[in-house]
Formats: C-alpha cells, structure tokens, sequence
C-alpha cells in the first residue's frame, strides 16, 4: 500500500463518482479504478459498492475513510514538524546558565517562547566549567557563562553585566550604613566564596578586587551558587562579593552595600559550540537573540 493509494480512495470515497474523483487527481479513469482495487484485494476488503450508476462506501469503506483522514493529516504533520526541525523551529533546546535566573535571562526565555512556542526549551543551572564541559558532551547547545572562555572550542558574545555590591548579614555592624562601602572595611571579614575550579572569572575577579585594596580575603566557607554563598551569608558565616543580579532574589537576612571606587563589572556571555553554528536550532535561537537585543536596545532608548 502506497500513500497515493490512500489519496485515491479519499477522492473517491468524496466524490462517490470514480469520473469526477478521476477528475479531481488529473488522472483518467480507468487506472483510477484499478488502483482502488488494487487496494481492496491487498486488503481484502471491499470498500466500495459499485455500480454503473451509483457508488457507496461501505461499513468498512467508511471506517476506513476515517482512519485514511488520520493517516494524511498526521502525515501532513509529519512533512511539516521535519521542515520546521530542519530550519530550527521545532525540537528541544538544552540552555545552561550561571548564577541565578536574572532578569536578563528571563527576558530573554520569554521572548524566545513568545516567538517559538513550539519548541521546548530546557534550562540547566550549572557552573561556567561545568557549562563548557556540558557543551562539550553535548548536553546543553547554549551556555551562558562567565569569563574566561576557551575561545578554540566556544563562539561567544557579551549578552550583558553587573557590578559587584556587598553581600552582609543582617545582624553585620557595617549593614546598618546605606552609604557606599569601603572594600577595605571587610579586611578582617570571614568570606564566603565560590569554589575557584567551579567560577575561576567570578573568584579571580573578587580576588583582585580584595587585593587592590590591600588584602588577601579570608575565606572561612565554600559554597557553589549564589544561593548557597547567600545562604551562607545569612546564617552569618561570613560577608560575600556578589554581582547587583543577586538583587533579584530576595534572601532573608542579607543586606547589600554598594561599593566606593571604580568597581569592575562581571560579564556574562552567551556561549556555543563552533562545531555547532549551523545547526537549525542553534542558528535560530542566535538569530532570535540578535532580535530580542535589537528590541531591548529600542525600548531603553525609546
């Protein structure tokens, strides 16, 4: 049984005129009634009553031309989901991402939805190693990453920053001050702290910070995500660098103090694998990023 068999018999089982449904496929007639009972013997079932005047479907006619409307339109489906696959407009995409689902992200995930609705997008919170490895393996096909970047393997661009603030305990005698703080008046301070081989650019950039200001911090705690460092903070374990996205969530018991001084920013990229740049769905997320920067960059400048 071929699809155009399928197609033959829908025509006819309309039209219930072999002349017209002949018509109907631009084919004569004659072959037209030899495929339908080239269908009913492959059957074995008799699908139309015939006669010279008159045609009907019969019970198992009509069952059939039900099952033959499922049959092309999931069909029809099948030849459309494989194009929008091909041009990257359907399947899933593994994202992963850093630090805390920001404001920048999330944006950015609704405006993707909005404009492809039919494709799943799965987000992976992960470290910015564990990110490259994961692109790597080919477990994820976007990143979003803090620096550095292995730019042999990685395509990368700058999707936004944030400065960095203090992160105190509620109950901290420098969080009762709403002034800009003195990096400085945390010499003596216990850190909390990610793991350097987890976020080496968000460590290093602290680091740096701390030394500029003439001191090597203490770090008393590791803890990998932000929301564990918080976390941490507000059991008062000790007093933290952050970036202003940690803002965005509110955790009890921690107080933020901007910092005096020219104050460095922390970078996040959006990252993918070359080996990857024209795969569908990969090219079309990038080009629908391209459009959400286009349309953020209008409304802040509207």
């Amino acid at each position: 049984m071929e699809i155009r068999h399928i197609r033959y018999f829908i025509a006819v089982a309309e039209e219930l005129h072999f002349g017209r449904a002949a018509n109907r496929l631009n084919i004569s007639q004659p072959p037209l009634s030899q495929q339908i009972s080239q269908l009913e013997k492959e059957m074995d079932v008799i699908l139309l009553k015939r006669s010279k005047r008159h045609v009907e479907l019969t019970e198992a006619g009509k069952l059939f031309l039900e099952r033959s409307y499922e049959i092309m339109n999931l069909l029809e489906k099948g030849i459309e989901d494989t194009r929008r696959v091909h041009i990257g407009e359907f399947g899933q995409l593994k994202v992963g991402f850093t630090g805390i689902l920001n404001s920048i992200l999330i944006r950015l995930y609704q405006y993707y939805r909005s404009k492809q609705s039919q494709n799943e997008l799965v987000l992976h919170h992960l470290s910015s190693n564990k990110q490259v490895e994961s692109l790597q393996e080919k477990k994820i096909q976007i990143g979003f990453i803090c620096p550095p970047i292995d730019t042999e393997i990685l395509n990368f661009r700058l999707i936004g920053d944030a400065r960095f603030i203090a992160a105190l305990p509620r109950n901290h005698p420098l969080a009762n001050d709403s002034s800009p703080l003195d990096i400085k008046e945390l010499k003596n301070e216990p850190f909390v702290l990610p793991p350097r081989n987890i976020e080496p650019g968000y460590y290093d950039t602290i680091l740096s910070m701390c030394h500029k200001s003439g001191f090597t911090p203490k770090v008393s705690q590791e803890a990998e995500g932000i929301y564990n460092v918080l976390t941490f903070v507000a059991a008062n374990m000790g007093v933290s660098l952050v970036t202003t996205m940690a803002k965005e969530r509110t955790i009890p018991d921690v107080v933020y103090r901007d910092l005096t001084g020219e104050i460095p920013k922390m970078e996040l990229y959006l990252v993918w694998m070359k080996s990857d740049e024209n795969e569908p769905i990969v090219r079309n997320f990038l080009n629908l990023v391209d459009e959400w920067v286009d349309s953020e960059n209008k409304t802040i400048n509207s």
